[in-house]
C-alpha cells in the first residue's frame, strides 16, 4: 500500500489573501467615495461661478450693445423697481426707444419699447434667475451690484463710452 502524502494545510496562506482582498475592496469603495464628493464639490463650485459670470456677461453685453445712447437711472416705486435704462434716439424718426434692464420676481428683465408707451414690469423677457439689481452712475462710470439667487454678489463695471453719463 502507498502512503499518500498530506499537504500540509495552507490556512495561514488562505486568511492573508482573502485579508488583502478584503483592504483592496475597502479603500476601492473608500477612494471611490472621496473622488465622487470631489467631483460634486467642483461642480457646485462651477455652477456658482457660471452662473456669476452670465450675469455680468448679459448686463455687460446689453450696456456695450446700446451704449451710444442717452443712459438713465429709473426709480418706479409704484413697482418697487430701480431700472437701468438707455434711450435710443434715431435721427430719422421722432421716436425714441428705451431699453431697460430691472429685477424682479427673482430675475433679471430686459424690455425694449418705445418712449411713448411708458414702463411696464410685465412687458419684459426674462434673461436669468437674479435676486437683486443696484444699479448706479458717477461720470461716465456705470456700476451695477448684482446678487445671486444663491445669494452670491457682484460687481459690474462698465466705462461708458457714449449716451448722457455726466464727465
Amino acid at each position: 500500500m502507498k502512503k499518500t502524502k498530506q499537504q500540509p494545510p495552507r490556512l495561514m496562506q488562505n486568511v492573508f489573501v482573502l485579508l488583502l482582498l478584503a483592504l483592496f475592496a475597502l479603500l476601492s469603495t473608500f477612494l471611490i467615495t472621496m473622488g465622487a464628493r470631489l467631483y460634486r464639490d467642483a461642480v457646485e463650485r462651477s455652477d456658482e461661478n457660471n452662473t456669476s459670470r452670465i450675469l455680468s456677461a448679459v448686463v455687460r453685453s446689453a450696456v456695450w450693445a446700446e451704449d451710444g445712447g442717452e443712459v438713465l437711472i429709473e426709480s418706479f416705486p409704484e413697482y418697487g423697481i430701480r431700472t437701468l435704462a438707455i434711450v435710443e434716439r434715431f435721427e430719422d424718426e421722432e421716436e425714441a426707444y428705451v431699453k431697460r434692464l430691472f429685477c424682479r420676481d427673482g430675475a433679471l428683465y430686459e424690455s425694449y419699447t418705445s418712449e411713448e408707451r411708458g414702463f411696464d414690469p410685465e412687458a419684459g423677457e426674462a434673461l436669468c434667475e437674479l435676486a437683486a439689481f443696484e444699479p448706479g452712475i458717477e461720470g461716465h462710470m456705470l456700476t451695477i451690484r448684482l446678487t445671486g439667487t444663491d445669494g452670491t454678489e457682484s460687481t459690474v463695471q462698465v466705462r461708458l463710452r457714449a449716451g448722457g453719463a455726466e464727465p
